[in-house]
Formats: structure tokens, C-alpha cells, sequence
């Protein structure tokens, strides 16, 4: 049952005894400890009382499960030195996975914050390689990994598995005679990573309207246009109609409460992850999407229509002026918004025309 070509090679003693404590199998390196120590196979059960009887060797014991039968796995560790035996006890004590690969990518050493995280017996650890463990992707991964730290020397990366995240340092060891593996430490830094990105949200999120803000726009957009400097961009520039009397007249709750309402109205219409909203500032607003005028131009339809149901359904009434313009090959930002903001400034004139017309002929009635 435990017999295993791999198990007698180990530099360990492996002893597994049933759960009546006699003795079901011990590897090649064991029963050369017994022979050390003068110790006779036959009296193993009496060994198990007392394992201070094999000396300058450290003893750990697991439980594990073989065809659904209960065991006991016993590892004897030889002490070297005294200083060997601190630190194997030390890297025991450390939460980080520590462990140590050889050059065909197999386990030789894992610490027990390692074992707890795979989650299985040693017997099921030792010999086997990471990607034993781990989702097709995954495994693959840990795979290229390994290439990379045999190749350059070390590798390194931050890495989401599993909703966690986690940073991996893996390092070529050479040992001399052409023996070399790799040294992989793995640290869990989901808490840190999550703060990195909440201040990272902060610095570039609107705090009214959780829409993106002007810093996102002059970092972040100017820098996306700069690299795709052949990709077609579109952007739309609107502000809200009358804002200024909006607030005069209700007070500047009412006119945040304006400013939310039309952020909700925008992130409903804008449906593409990389597709952005941005409140440059005041109540003029954003949208830089990767496509052609005529896509934003169906984008702002919907965003009409959606401002009718809200008018009807809520107090809060408002209008919005747009300008849209689609960006030329290698166009710069600046450039871009200039003419989107020209096509704004058109809408609004005309809005204002048609507006003292509509005056102009109330009071031609009136007379």
C-alpha cells in the first residue's frame, strides 16, 4: 500500500503506523536509522512509546488517510547541525509559503504554512510539482514561472487566484555539481493590495457622483490616447442646462442631487467597461468611448430618452447641451476636447436662440 520508489529515496525517515500503532511501512532511509541507532525492526511498538530513544534526529508525526484507513506518518529528520535544525524550525514558524523546487520543477522542502494552504499530507506533497495542485491555468502559469526563474535568475509578480491576491518570488539556487532548483516564497497580500486600490479609487473617483474625475482624465485618458495613437476615440462633452439657476434657486443640495441624478442616468447608458465617464468639473461631464461618432451618437440617444423617464417619474427636472466630435489619427486630448467643446457651445447657442424666439412671440401674443 505505501510502498513507493520515491519515498526510499527521500533523506527522511518515513514511518506509518495503523491506528492500533504497529508498524505498516518504512522507507529505506528508516530502516537505516534503526540499523544506526542498533535498534531492531521487531521492536518497533516499543520504539512508539518512546521516540527519545533514536537520537540527534527531529520527529514529526501527521495524520493521514490511505483507502479510507486511518494512519499515522512519522518523519524522521536528522539534525546536522544545531543551526540547521533553528532555521528549518524558524521557516516553520513563518506564514509566507516557503518551499524549494529541483530542476525538474519537483518539491524537495515546504514549510507548514505551505502544506495548510495545499492542503495535504506530506506523502502527498513530496516529489510532486506545483502545477499537481493547482487549475489547469493556474498550472500553467506556475509552470512558465519556473522557466523564467531557471533562465534569468529570479521572477516576480503580483497575482489575483481565487479572489485573493498574492506576491511570488521565485529564485535559481545553484548548489554546485550541476545540482540547481529553485527557492519560491509566497506571500498573501489581499488586505494591503485592497488598500492600494480604495486609495487608488480615491485619487481618481469623483466623491459626489462615483463617476471618474479630473485627475483620471488628465493621467490616465491623456496616457490611453497617447499609446492607440492610430485607434479612433470618440468623445462627448454635455453639461447640465441652467445649472447655475438650478442652484440659486433650490440651493446646492438640490443641484449635488442634480449632479447624482444625471451621473446614475450616464452609467446606466455607458455600458462598456472601457468606455469612460468623467465629471471634468462643475456640472460638465464627460464620455470618452473607443469607437466612431456614430456610436456615441446612439449612446447619447439613450441618454435622452432615459432624462424624459426621469423628468416624468421624478421633481428633480434638468436638460443637457452636448458636443461630440471623433478624434483623428494620432490627435492629441487637448485637441480632441477643443472640438468637442465647440460643437458644445453650438447646441447651447442654439438653445438660447430658439428660447428668445419662443419669448419673442409670447409677447408679440400678450400685445
Amino acid at each position: 500500500m505505501f510502498k513507493n520508489i520515491l519515498l526510499d529515496n527521500l533523506t527522511i525517515g518515513i514511518l506509518v503506523l495503523d491506528s492500533n500503532l504497529e508498524a505498516k511501512y518504512l522507507n529505506k532511509k528508516m530502516k537505516n536509522i534503526l540499523k544506526e541507532q542498533n535498534i531492531d525492526e521487531k521492536y518497533l511498538n516499543f520504539l512508539v512509546k518512546d521516540f527519545s530513544l533514536i537520537e540527534n534526529y527531529q520527529v514529526k508525526t501527521y495524520d493521514i488517510e490511505v483507502e479510507n484507513q486511518k494512519f499515522v506518518q512519522i518523519e524522521f529528520h536528522e539534525i546536522i547541525e544545531k543551526s540547521e535544525y533553528k532555521l528549518v524550525t524558524m521557516l516553520d514558524t513563518v506564514q509566507d509559503f516557503i518551499f524549494y523546487l529541483d530542476s525538474k520543477g519537483r518539491i524537495e522542502y515546504f514549510n507548514k504554512a505551505y502544506a495548510k494552504y495545499i492542503g495535504k499530507s506530506y506523502l502527498d506533497i513530496i516529489g510532486k510539482k506545483e502545477s499537481e495542485f493547482f487549475p489547469k491555468e493556474m498550472a500553467e502559469k506556475c509552470e512558465a514561472n519556473n522557466r523564467k526563474a531557471l533562465e534569468n535568475g529570479n521572477f516576480y509578480e503580483e497575482e489575483n487566484f481565487q479572489e485573493r491576491w498574492y506576491q511570488t518570488f521565485k529564485s535559481r539556487v545553484d548548489l554546485g555539481n550541476n545540482d540547481y532548483g529553485i527557492l519560491g516564497m509566497v506571500k498573501e497580500i489581499t488586505d494591503s493590495k485592497k488598500k492600494t486600490m480604495d486609495l487608488k479609487e480615491k485619487v481618481y473617483k469623483d466623491l459626489l457622483t462615483g463617476v471618474y474625475n479630473r485627475n483620471f482624465y488628465e493621467e490616465k485618458v491623456k496616457k490611453l490616447l497617447e499609446k492607440k495613437k492610430n485607434t479612433i476615440f470618440s468623445m462627448m462633452l454635455l453639461d447640465i442646462d441652467k445649472f447655475k439657476e438650478i442652484n440659486d434657486n433650490n440651493g446646492h443640495d438640490v443641484g449635488d442631487l442634480v449632479l447624482k441624478k444625471i451621473s446614475e442616468v450616464l452609467k446606466r447608458n455607458v455600458r462598456k467597461i472601457d468606455d469612460f465617464i468623467i465629471r471634468i468639473g462643475g456640472d460638465e461631464f464627460s464620455i470618452i468611448i473607443e469607437g466612431t461618432l456614430k456610436e456615441l451618437e446612439k449612446i447619447y440617444r439613450r441618454i435622452e430618452k432615459d432624462i424624459l423617464k426621469e423628468n416624468i417619474s421624478t421633481d428633480l427636472k434638468f436638460s443637457i447641451s452636448v458636443g461630440m466630435a471623433e478624434r483623428e489619427k494620432e490627435e492629441c486630448l487637448n485637441s480632441l476636447y477643443k472640438k468637442a467643446d465647440i460643437e458644445l457651445y453650438k447646441m447651447k447657442d442654439k438653445k438660447q436662440k430658439i428660447r428668445k424666439r419662443e419669448i419673442l412671440n409670447e409677447s408679440n401674443r400678450i400685445i
